[in-house]
């Protein structure tokens, strides 16, 4: 399901515009990554927990250039979900 997708089915259930919907689903994003950029969890209950994961630096075997090579550590966006998901 995409954006458009769930936007129309939001806008089924409850009566507002799909520009007002489209608005309020921008800002919680925005929202969201702020809140992850910060450092913050998010924990909708609920629904699940939203933070940031830092993934270690790795390495791996480069065939073109015939040796090792690194991959530097990045952070990640984790989602997990309540168990009454699961």
């Amino acid at each position: 399901m995409n954006k458009k997708e769930f936007i129309n089915i939001l806008n089924m259930k409850i009566n507002v515009s799909k520009n007002e919907l489209e608005t309020i689903l921008n800002c919680a994003q925005d929202l969201l990554l702020d809140m992850l950029l910060k450092g913050q969890k998010l924990n909708i209950k609920g629904f699940g927990t939203f933070f940031i994961k830092e993934k270690c630096e790795r390495k791996y075997y480069d065939i073109r250039l015939n040796k090792v090579c690194f991959v530097p550590p990045k952070k990640v966006i984790v989602f997990k979900c309540n168990k009454k998901l699961i």
